[in-house]
């Protein structure tokens, strides 16, 4: 493991409400706000399969993250912009992609029609979900206390 440490900064453009809000909850108000994230993290080097870095909204995770891992921290890339979902996802069989959007809890056609940019916030999630499971090749799914593993060819060979 390894410790991680991350110091935050942020300028605070003092206005009459904040200075309001301040005095109201008797917080002090200085010309920026400091926080400090410290976390053990395994480095890449060490064996793990799949990590979770967890706390409320803000506090800091994504940044955690990406001190540590860097360029190995997941980015989203662009999705086309105005095309059908169901389009965004390479040469995958229709059949193996409905299968995936299903299993990550996108299984409405009329979702699969939408362009990326007015799905809601949940959608996006599993949309993103979905493409990194077709990425990876692979896909497991269970069903009445059964497990099934679906896997394809990746774009480009592979597994």
């Amino acid at each position: 493991m390894t410790t991680v440490t991350v110091q935050l900064e942020t300028p605070i453009h003092r206005s009459f409400r904040v200075e309001q809000v301040a005095g109201m909850f008797d917080v002090p108000v200085e010309g920026r706000m400091r926080h400090e994230l410290v976390a053990e993290l395994p480095g890449m080097d060490e064996e793990w399969t799949i990590g979770a870095i967890v706390g409320p909204s803000g506090s800091g995770k994504t940044t955690l993250a990406r001190a540590a891992f860097g360029a190995a921290v997941y980015q989203t890339a662009p999705w086309p912009p105005g095309r059908a979902l169901i389009d965004c996802f390479g040469d995958v069989p229709v059949k193996k992609l409905t299968k995936v959007l299903c299993g990550v809890g996108l299984g409405s056609v009329p979702t699969w029609l939408k362009p990326y940019e007015v799905l809601s916030t949940g959608e996006k999630f599993r949309a993103e979900l979905a493409r990194v499971l077709v990425r990876e090749g692979s896909f497991t799914r269970r069903r009445g206390g059964g497990e099934r593993e679906y896997r394809w060819e990746r774009p480009g060979g592979g597994r």
